[in-house]
């Protein structure tokens, strides 16, 4: 029987074997799978507010608050707040964050490389657009409501 939300389920699928694969992956260290997410997004944005951290990566803003407390126990993040205004924090990642970085990047290419094996440059580039569309009409789906394009 073919499965009627074919899409769907591919994607759910890469989603989970993703987050087993990282979490084997990076099991030395301090981090898994949830956490190796904001550690990036904060080493690639340093001094990112929670607020913007939580937009950027579409997380709603008590996700971003608990992986990033968690960070901060392991001392791989630390917190400033904002000198014009102290409700704000930016939040940057430590020294002792550089060699764990490393190894996600290690791991991130690996993954990429696992996931598009056997396709061409051409194909990689077509999955790599074709989600980001699927990404970008989720977004404003559930954000903005935008039913009018949406077809049987």
């Amino acid at each position: 029987m073919k499965h009627k939300y074919q899409t769907s389920r591919l994607i759910s699928i890469l989603y989970r074997q993703g987050c087993r694969f990282f979490d084997r992956e990076l099991s030395g260290t301090m981090v898994g799978y949830g956490q190796q997410l904001f550690l990036i997004l904060i080493y690639e944005n340093q001094g990112i507010s929670v607020l913007d951290l939580a937009k950027m990566g579409q997380f709603d803003k008590g996700t971003v608050t608990k992986a990033i407390q968690k960070l901060e126990e392991q001392r791989l993040i630390r917190w400033e707040p904002d000198t014009k205004d102290r409700r704000i924090h930016h939040v940057f990642t430590t020294d002792e964050a550089e060699p764990i970085i490393e190894e996600v990047y290690r791991k991130r290419h690996k993954w990429n490389s696992i996931l598009v094996r056997n396709m061409s440059k051409e194909e990689a580039a077509a999955v790599d657009k074709l989600l980001s569309r699927m990404t970008e009409n989720a977004f404003d789906y559930i954000n903005h409501g935008k039913q009018a394009d949406l077809k049987k």
